[in-house]
């Protein structure tokens, strides 16, 4: 006999056989370092155990993230071997979800859907928060969505399907969404949680520490929720409320310790959307942190208009190392259509001061904004040059691109979204995954597989962010000279780089992000060398050494590699003129560029002697290949 399958309107029903409840983090884009453990169902089992119920937690975005899946193969063979084969083990499965990988998340849920019919299937996050009819709708393999914060109204479902899944039960859990008869149900939401402090630690038994630390060295530790701001690219006020909520210092510290006791690591991100909105609250955190004399290394979010000298100095003494702030453009129209308000010289003086006061800035910018003029884009990008590479703030700038969330005032206009391709490869969760065709126009559920603008401004959006991305990484002070010594503007620079034929087959194919990286070098070298600016020429070498082989950056490999290029500039000369200063004064003779990789970062060295640091690197590597090579992946690109 086949297995049974799930029609449209039917009730599941666990009955008092419920107990091992799955919870199941879907894989999310982004590189190896884009991992951290699923925090909200760590939590969530928690909740689930203090229940009575038994959790089990998959993360399939760890297992994309060490290699573990493959879209080339079988999607579905790989999820359904990710849960037990027995149906007696399997007896309900949660999954969150987010906008950017839905696509994946459903083909997930589909498998397990004709592998444990028995099952039923929730779905909860951000994403199936805001499209919850929708998807109970269009998918019967979906039983259940549950909506906002779920800390409460999940054990209250699993309580109602243990007791048989009456009607009754059901229609009095907030934030519920269901099927009666048939009929999709949308019970009123529920209130936030209020007592933070209440909450469980999460459940880090049910992961291994080790393997995400290896992946990505910080941890992240839930500080609070709601943002009592609204800027209209993001969900996070209609999804948590704009109601500035945390956990008391003494809690949150409390935490902070029993995580370093727990997995030996003393760095973290405290996460919450806008931390620093409460200057009190922060004042104290910090005086908790220092009255302990815990040796922690934390990060954080803030606007900049929130953020005071006084208050970062008070933030480095209890160990802050990096504030993340959302700047997105320096135009004021700009602030003004997204809602966010920010004054741009406050801006830059609370990049300044963060930095002033020995912490890392790190900041985000948007590209693909409607109506930007030219100005306004140079505006943005030209102060992103000079925030990487001005001595005084050193920041590290994130790039990303005009998009529409469920749950953001701007998904009002997602009927202007469209299929697209590109778009799609693009927002891809897994590399060389394709969405299916039977969900490409229906754009409500999978909104980052399409997108509002047409396929001319979507491919030419899509390669600046790509380009700024990169070469604000790898290549800054290149970038800057282009700026400030040869005042070129950056919307001319990103166009012209944009015609390199190698990137747009990068583009085109979006095969790997390494092909798309050297592509992007590719078209900065190739416009370098075309300007034969000795200085210049000289700059891209020495951050990017490599940029000359048919590989200027690869993956880890087993191999130890150099190149030796000449050396005719005084460096910090270099660097001056770079940032608009004037032409560097030349080396006497005999100075070499020494270059050594094994992965994508190279050490660089400016000597005299290049041939004896070979010799000492390649006796090193005889002696302990492994403890070299890890050596050399070990380093930080960048110059000072």
């Amino acid at each position: 006999m086949g297995r049974k399958s799930r029609t449209k309107g039917a009730l599941p029903r666990a009955g008092e056989s419920l107990q091992n409840v799955w919870l199941v983090q879907p894989p999310v884009g982004g590189g190896p370092s884009d991992v951290s453990p699923p925090l909200g169902l760590l939590i969530l089992a928690s909740i689930v155990r203090e229940a009575g119920f038994t959790p089990h937690l998959v993360d399939l975005n760890l297992k994309s993230k060490q290699g573990r899946l493959d879209a080339k193969r079988s999607l579905r063979n790989q999820f359904v071997q990710s849960l037990p084969k027995r149906a007696s083990e399997v007896d309900l499965i949660a999954v969150t979800t987010w906008s950017y990988n839905f696509d994946v998340t459903m083909e997930f849920v589909e498998a397990l859907a004709k592998k444990h019919p028995q099952a039923p299937i929730v779905l909860g996050g951000p994403h199936a928060t805001f499209v919850d009819e929708e998807i109970l709708r269009r998918f019967p393999s979906v039983s259940y969505v549950i909506r906002d914060e779920g800390d409460a109204s999940f054990p209250a479902l699993l309580g109602a399907l243990r007791a048989g899944a009456q009607s009754a039960a059901l229609a009095a859990i907030a934030g519920l969404t269901w099927r009666r008869e048939g009929e999709v149900v949308r019970n009123p939401s529920g209130g936030v949680v209020e007592d933070l402090d209440a909450l469980p630690y999460p459940a880090y038994d049910l992961i291994d520490a080790e393997e995400y630390v290896r992946q990505h060295p910080v941890l992240v530790v839930e500080a609070g929720r709601g943002c009592p701001y609204n800027c209209n690219f993001c969900s996070t006020t209609n999804m948590f409320s704009r109601k500035y909520r945390v956990k008391t210092p003494a809690r949150l510290v409390d935490e902070v310790e029993w995580l370093i006791e727990q997995t030996g690591s003393n760095r973290f991100e405290f996460l919450h959307d806008n931390l620093v909105a409460s200057k009190k609250y922060i004042k104290a955190l910090c005086a908790e942190i220092r009255e302990r004399n815990i040796d922690v290394d934390w990060s954080c979010t803030s606007r900049t208009d929130n953020l005071t000298e006084e208050l970062a100095q008070e933030m480095f003494l209890a160990g802050c190392s990096s504030i993340f702030f959302g700047v997105e453009s320096l135009s004021a129209d700009r602030q003004a259509w997204t809602g966010k308000k920010l004054k741009p010289l406050k801006i830059h003086e609370a990049i300044e001061l963060t930095r002033r006061q020995h912490i890392s800035p790190n900041l985000g910018i948007i590209l693909g904004f409607p109506e930007e003029s030219d100005e306004e884009l140079n505006l943005t990008i030209s102060a992103a040059v000079r925030w990487t590479t001005e001595p005084k703030v050193q920041a590290e700038v994130s790039t990303a691109m005009l998009r529409y969330y469920p749950g953001a005032d701007l998904f009002q206009e997602a009927d202007t979204l469209r299929f697209d391709p590109l778009a799609a490869r693009d927002a891809s969760a897994l590399q060389g995954y394709v969405i299916r065709e039977e969900w490409r126009q229906e754009t409500r559920l999978f909104p980052l597989q399409a997108i509002h603008t047409g396929p001319e401004e979507t491919q030419r959006n899509i390669v600046r962010r790509d380009l700024v991305r990169t070469l604000l990484k790898l290549a800054p002070h290149t970038f800057r000279a282009c700026v400030d010594a040869l005042g070129e503007a950056p919307r001319e620079l990103l166009d012209a780089w944009s015609q390199d034929p190698e990137l747009l087959a990068a583009l085109a194919a979006r095969s790997s992000r390494l092909r798309t990286t050297n592509a992007c070098v590719g078209a900065l070298r190739g416009w370098v060398e075309a300007r034969d600016l000795p200085a210049l020429t000289e700059l891209i070498h020495c951050e990017i050494p490599f940029c000359g082989t048919a590989a200027p950056m690869i993956d880890p490999g087993d191999e130890l590699e150099h190149v030796v290029l000449p050396k005719r500039f005084v460096q910090d000369e270099l660097l001056a003129w770079a940032r608009g200063g004037p032409a560097p004064s030349e080396l006497p003779p005999g100075t070499s560029i020494l270059a050594m990789r094994s992965g994508p970062e190279a050490i660089v060295w400016f000597t005299d002697k290049p041939q004896d640091l070979i010799d000492v690197f390649q006796q090193s590597y005889r002696d302990d290949r492994a403890g070299t090579l890890n050596y050399v992946n070990s380093l930080r690109r960048g110059m000072a």
